[in-house]
Parts: C-alpha cells; sequence; structure tokens
C-alpha cells in the first residue's frame, strides 16, 4: 500500500490516522514490555547483591559460586545470539540501518531473544545498558504494528522509529529524550509523519510503563542545585573539550575490543563471553558496585558520597570494563555505561576546583550531571537528546545552559579529531560483516 498524500505533499487523514493507531499499539507494546524488563533488572541486580553478600560471608568456596555462576548467565545469553544473531550488541544501529532500507527488518521473533538475552547478560552484573534492548524491541514492535495496520513501507519505517525512541524513553524515564533521539540520531530528521508517530508511540510507552515503575526520576539528587555562575562556564568548556577527546578514545576502545575479540577464531563465542562474564563476577565479589549498568555508582557521585582515589577508581574500571562487556556481542546497550564514564569524569575535574576555586561555585552534583550530558553528546554525537535525557533523568534543569556549552566544547573537539559518532562506525562495521571486502572507515 502506498502513501496517499495530496497535492500539496500533505499527508491524508487516513494515513495519519493509521500511523497514529499502529504508534499507540506499538508504543503500548513495548510500554508493557520494556517496563518489565525493566523491573525484572531491578530484581536481578537484588539477588545478585544478595549472592555477592552470601559469598562474601564465606569466600573459600563459594566464589566459584558467583564467577561461574556469571560466567554461565553470560555465556547462555551469547548463546542465544547464535539463534537470533540480529540480538547481539545494543542494536541501536541495526535501528538506523532498517530505517534507512540497508537491512532488512528482523520481525517480531526478535523480542525474546533480546529480552531473555539482555536479562541474562544485564542480570549477570556485565556493565550494559538496558536501552539498546529496549530501542530495538520498541522498533520490532513498531514494526509489527505497521504492518498490522496495513501502512506503507515507507510508513512501517516511520512507526519504527518512533517505537524505537519509545523504548528508549521507558528505558530512562525521559520521555522527551526518547522523542529527540529519535529526530536527532535515529531518523536524523524531523517530518510530519515521523513527529506524529514518535509522540503517539513515545506517550503511550512512558503513560503504560509508569504503571510498572511509578513516576520518579532516575536519579535523586541530595540537594537542589544551584544555577551556575557567569564566570563558571568558561570552565564548563574546557570540560566539554576535554570530554569531547576522551569520547573519541572511548569510542576507538570500543572498536579495538570487538576486533580482539573476532580475532581470536580458537574460541566458539560463547567461551569469550565466559570468560568476560566470569570476569565480571570476579570483579563483583570485590567491589560488586563497579559492576551493571552504572546506576548505582551514578547516584553515589550525584549524593558526593565518594572520596578522590575512588572517583579515579570508577573512572579507570568503568572506562574499561563498558567496552570489554560489549566486545562479546551480548545483548546489551553503551548509553547507561556511558553515563558512570562522564559523571566520575565530570566529578573528577571538578575536585579540585571545588579545593581550591570555591568561588566559581561547581560542585561535584553539578560536573557529574554536565558530565553525563557531555560525555554521551562526545561519544554518540546527539548533544539534544544527551541536555534533555540527563535533565529529565535529574528532574533538574539549573544546568541547562553549562551542559549545552559542555555539549558545545564535546562536539569541537571530538570534529577536530575527527572522530566518528559510535554508532556510525558500528553500522559501517557490521555492513563490512555483511559484505567481505569492503571498508570500515576508522573510529
Amino acid at each position: 500500500m502506498g502513501r496517499s498524500d495530496d497535492a500539496r505533499g500533505w499527508p491524508s487523514v487516513k494515513d495519519l490516522c493509521r500511523i497514529s493507531a499502529a504508534a499507540l499499539a506499538g508504543g503500548c507494546a513495548i510500554g508493557l514490555v520494556g517496563g518489565l524488563f525493566r523491573w525484572l533488572l531491578a530484581a536481578a541486580d537484588d539477588h545478585r547483591d544478595r549472592l555477592l553478600a552470601w559469598v562474601r560471608l564465606d569466600p573459600s568456596w563459594r566464589w566459584a559460586v558467583a564467577v561461574l555462576g556469571a560466567a554461565a548467565a553470560v555465556a547462555l545469553a551469547r548463546h542465544i545470539v547464535r539463534w537470533v544473531p540480529q540480538a547481539a550488541g545494543s542494536g541501536v544501529q541495526r535501528v538506523e540501518a532498517e530505517l534507512r532500507e540497508e537491512i532488512a527488518p528482523v520481525g517480531i521473533r526478535l523480542v525474546a531473544a533480546k529480552f531473555v538475552g539482555g536479562l541474562l547478560s544485564l542480570g549477570a552484573g556485565m556493565a550494559l545498558g538496558r536501552e539498546g534492548p529496549t530501542v530495538q524491541m520498541g522498533a520490532a514492535f513498531g514494526t509489527d504494528a505497521g504492518h498490522r495496520f496495513g501502512a506503507s513501507s515507507h510508513d512501517v519505517r516511520t512507526i519504527s522509529a518512533g517505537a524505537a525512541g519509545a523504548g528508549l524513553a521507558v528505558a530512562f524515564g525521559a520521555p522527551m529524550g526518547g522523542a529527540l533521539f529519535v529526530f536527532e540520531e535515529v531518523a536524523r530528521a524531523f517530518r510530519l509523519r515521523l513527529a506524529l508517530a514518535t509522540f503517539v508511540a513515545v506517550s503511550s510507552a512512558v503513560a503504560v510503563s509508569w504503571l510498572l515503575l511509578g513516576t520518579e526520576p532516575i536519579f535523586s539528587l541530595p540537594a537542589p542545585v544551584s544555577a551556575p555562575s557567569m564566570v563558571s562556564l568558561p570552565v564548563y568548556a574546557v570540560l566539554g573539550l576535554l570530554l569531547g577527546a576522551a569520547g573519541v578514545a572511548y569510542n576507538k576502545l570500543v572498536i579495538f575490543l570487538l576486533n580482539v575479540a573476532d580475532a581470536v577464531p580458537r574460541l566458539v563465542p560463547e567461551a569469550k563471553a565466559a570468560i568476560v562474564g566470569g570476569m565480571v563476577g570476579l570483579l563483583g565479589l570485590a567491589a560488586p558496585e563497579l559492576i551493571g549498568g552504572g546506576d548505582v555508582l551514578n547516584q553515589e557521585i550525584l549524593n558526593e558520597q565518594v572520596t578522590l582515589g575512588y572517583l579515579a577508581l570508577i573512572l579507570l574500571v568503568r572506562w574499561l570494563l563498558g567496552p570489554l562487556c560489549y566486545s562479546v556481542s551480548t545483548p546489551g546497550g553503551l548509553f547507561a555505561p556511558l553515563l558512570a564514564v562522564g559523571a566520575a569524569a565530570g566529578a573528577l575535574f571538578a575536585w579540585p576546583l571545588q579545593e581550591f576555586f570555591p568561588a566559581l561555585g561547581i560542585s561535584l552534583t553539578a560536573a557529574a550531571i554536565v558530565g553525563m550530558s557531555t560525555f554521551f553528546a562526545a561519544v554518540v554525537r546527539a548533544p539534544f537528546t544527551g541536555v534533555v535525557l540527563i535533565v529529565e533523568m535529574t528532574a533538574t534543569t539549573a544546568l541547562v545552559v553549562p551542559m549545552i556549552v559542555a555539549a558545545a566544547g564535546a562536539l569541537l573537539s571530538a570534529t577536530a579529531l575527527h572522530g566518528p559518532p559510535v554508532y556510525d562506525t558500528l553500522r559501517h562495521r557490521m555492513e563490512a560483516a555483511q559484505h567481505p571486502g569492503s571498508r570500515i572507515p576508522e573510529p
């Protein structure tokens, strides 16, 4: 069925109603499934914490339970990818490729693989994000709903993009961030059909997820954050320049470790995943807060419950752990781990300023919030999404101006260093794997 635009190029009311109905169905589906996914991940985190506490009571032999359990769960998650290869990794790059008609959509069967594989991988403590699975599951629901409502192939892709944004919105409780993600990153366009599908899908998804998760923001601040002074803005610009360069290096590390994992042909993918899963389980015995998606770390940093040395440790460990976990291609995203790195980097940057230049008024909490949005902008190259996402996740607007200033600095330095956005590189890498001999642009 083709599009039925009128002589002026406006969509017909019939098409808009069809798009709205399909987007509503897709949004409700990802709201329910994505909300359940988040709820089960929270339960898995609680069970993992209890298991690690039990192990520490008698680590002489119980350590093996934690390590082997994590290894087995991650290996099983990777085995699910063998059955449904499209469920590997984040899935955002695949959604973008589907929208560009570079690959065919997988369909609804992806949802079960992404859901179960994501629960196993993230529940085991892998430093991956819940948003990758929910974005890709949302896109699958949108595609299925578009077909069921008889939409044209163009409108099916539009509905799928909107539902993908709904998946991000559910993952982080951020409806406007999810919508901007569609316009700025997934589709890189703003059209009537796309806006309608996105707003309907996002609003319905978040409304349904509230029934399971409530309406509280992801992070709570220990005290209201004051608006920054004018003299502090150049300092935030410097933070942005530094994080822009760091984002380019981080992207290179992600691709490098993916290539290293691929270059070990003697081990089956499940064995590679088990090794990394076991390492994560071992790290969890020593420092359980350092593994997982990173929400606990972010909250500790926002509460300023960290020492200078611990901040440095968080930055070092999470800088390496996120790309390492992503390298074995189990279901899981990149967004959430980015936020932990950005929060730690921002707070570490602010520490000497707070000690020696208190007149600037830059607190660890404020710098951590700006660091989260700025590192997101540096890695993903979606500054508006990063700013709005963190505003919604922290329920604070006082830092919008320094967030924008820092994002501008990050874009400037990342562009000057010729570092492409991470999902562009991952999409090109995926295409090169499907067409051997084609060239992968350097990150």
